[in-house]
């Protein structure tokens, strides 16, 4: 080693050595400095996002409220206030609003008469038989209420037919059946 050391050229011997610790540094760069560095900087970038996070954190929480809000209300427009009822519980539920927004609509209510359905896929059919009297536009604003106070019903049938012969304006008489969805 020695005999090939001074049969080289001091010229060629220093690049060998410039060489040799240019390497050196650059896998100490490589694999001691640059992942220290590298986790500086994602840490910098983390703190960043965390500080914008922190300071939207208050309209967050008002954009949450207001889709809780938006939740509750789809959900009453889907089940009404019977969501969560039992099924005797809900049969009179629906029974007591039928009443009530008969009056307000100046329908008579003649007869209402609750019975099971069918397993609809994930769903429970609750029917209702309903019997009323009243006048045409009257029924018209009846129906208007009965799906803004009990959600979403389904008229599954219906017959409708005059009980006088007044040409202008006839009392009709209407008998439908209403169908509530719950979850099996």
């Amino acid at each position: 080693m020695y005999a090939l050391l001074n049969r080289m050229e001091p010229r060629t011997m220093v690049m060998a050595m410039v060489a040799i610790v240019l390497l050196l540094a650059a896998a100490l760069f490589s694999y001691v400095l640059m992942p220290d560095i590298n986790a500086y900087r994602k840490s910098v970038n983390d703190r960043t996002v965390l500080e914008r996070v922190a300071e939207s954190g208050d309209a967050l929480e008002k954009e949450l409220a207001g889709l809780e809000g938006d939740v509750q209300r789809l959900s009453r427009k889907l089940h009404g206030d019977m969501a969560n009822l039992p099924d005797k519980q809900l049969e009179a539920f629906i029974i007591g609003r039928l009443q009530g927004i008969s009056w307000r609509n100046e329908i008579e209510l003649i007869s209402v008469k609750p019975r099971k359905g069918q397993v609809v896929q994930i769903f429970r059919e609750v029917l209702f038989d309903i019997e009323v009297n009243g006048d045409y536009f009257d029924l018209f604003t009846w129906l208007q209420s009965l799906a803004e106070e009990l959600g979403f019903v389904v008229v599954k049938q219906y017959v409708i037919r005059p009980l006088d012969s007044d040409k202008q304006n006839p009392r009709l008489y209407v008998n439908l059946t209403i169908v509530s969805y719950r979850k099996a």
